[in-house]
């Protein structure tokens, strides 16, 4: 069963899989603690992601993963990570807002744009073993832009080079 998850839902099995990963099970007490939310909210969550047949759930009892919520909660910590990653490493975001910042982009990435992320990632490794020096050159060009220089700068001249483009007749 392959059931469509709100974000919420798809933070909440994360959780748990956290959880699992570190004490072996969940107790709702500790997911309310880890979402910051009161003990009922997480009363209905774990009732609709056991309907889902993703936990196994009975009141007052520990919870554990299916095989099939493992499986759908690794792949969710994983696009989490790469988003933070690309985040971190590409963009130069400090670890704290990378990681909040993915946690809220991590639901609307789509799978061909994860695995952009993912190749573009992997570009970037490879070039600093070959020592590239595009990477010195895009991290002082992201310093530059922090040291007086706005996002908005940056989107003008964006939008300059397309329009240039376009003029001569340059697919963007």
């Amino acid at each position: 069963m392959t059931a469509e998850l709100s974000s919420t839902l798809e933070d909440y099995l994360q959780t748990i899989y956290r959880l699992e990963e570190r004490n072996r099970v969940a107790r709702p007490r500790d997911i309310a603690e880890e979402q910051g939310v009161a003990r009922s909210t997480v009363t209905s969550a774990l009732q609709s992601l056991s309907d889902k047949g993703l936990i196994n759930y009975e009141p007052y009892e520990l919870i554990t993963l299916t095989p099939e919520g493992r499986e759908r909660a690794d792949r969710l910590v994983t696009r989490h990570r790469i988003v933070r990653e690309f985040l971190e490493q590409v963009l130069g975001l400090e670890a704290e807002r990378a990681e909040d910042t993915a946690c809220n982009m991590e639901h609307a990435v789509d799978p061909d744009a994860l695995g952009r992320f993912v190749c573009f990632l992997t570009f970037i490794k490879r070039q600093e073993r070959a020592g590239a020096e595009w990477l010195d050159e895009m991290e002082r060009f992201m310093k530059e832009r922090g040291e007086g220089r706005s996002c908005q700068e940056c989107v003008r001249e964006y939008e300059k080079i397309l329009h240039d483009n376009n003029a001569e007749g340059v697919n963007p």
